[in-house]
């Protein structure tokens, strides 16, 4: 069995062990336990109080000897959802304190999963209706694929924003942007700064040769030249 999500939740390897040989041997003493698993005493007992008062464990008194069990697996999820709420109560602190500490700056990714990442936090703290300015990449077919598994989670973020995306191509691209692009496209015959998007404070810049990277700049001044410039070419460029 993988017990990694176990892990992921928040339980140490010892009350892993202990809850999986209480949901296979039932309703035992502590020792029955510390026999099964080959743990010390004392690491069996604390696995066991950590674990009833997260809800997992419960224990009855049989002439005065405590016997354990496993509650019923699904606990876990009402565990999970007790640490959400707790967590949702914090969340507008914790938002508070990074908006208070948030610097300019500049951050790396890697990886499809890391590029999905650096989108999100470039689109986050956009307002409904915003202009999202993209240079789009060169030869869009040959990285059609990178972009859909890159860009289409994040499609329902711009639904929902109603972002009005304006996308600057090379004329050279004009007949696979038409296919591959449903936003507001317009054509130069200039090279152009490739897979580049800027709204509000950020600016990222991808690149899709071999494992993805990316750079995400967050900087009023920075974005501010960037749109400028974008917006400089949109008034020259051919529909």
């Amino acid at each position: 069995m993988n017990t990694e999500i176990l892990e992921d939740i928040g339980l140490s390897n010892v009350e892993i062990k202990v809850f999986l040989t209480l949901l296979e041997l039932g309703e035992v003493k502590a020792g029955r336990i510390i026999e099964k698993t080959g743990l010390q005493s004392s690491s069996t007992y604390h696995a066991i109080s950590s674990l009833i008062k997260r809800g997992l464990v419960s224990y009855v008194r049989k002439s005065e000897v405590k016997y354990y069990r496993a509650c019923n697996p699904k606990n876990i999820l009402d565990y999970i959802e007790l640490k959400k709420r707790e967590y949702l109560k914090i969340l507008p602190e914790l938002e508070a304190k990074q908006r208070r500490t948030e610097n300019e700056g500049v951050e790396f990714f890697k990886g499809v999963k890391g590029i999905k990442t650096m989108m999100l936090k470039l689109l986050q703290d956009a307002k409904k209706g915003e202009i999202y300015r993209n240079f789009s990449v060169d030869n869009p077919e040959v990285y059609a694929e990178s972009r859909k598994q890159i860009f289409g989670p994040l499609k329902k973020i711009w639904v929902d924003k109603r972002l009005d995306t304006r996308s600057l191509f090379s004329e050279k691209n004009r007949y696979a942007a038409t296919k591959s692009s449903r936003n507001i496209k317009r054509y130069l015959s200039i090279p152009l700064p490739p897979n580049t998007s800027i709204i509000h404070d950020k600016v990222a810049i991808i690149s899709l040769e071999g494992e993805p990277s990316g750079i995400l700049i967050t900087s009023k001044s920075i974005a501010k030249q960037y749109s400028d410039f974008f917006d400089g070419l949109w008034k020259v460029a051919r529909k």
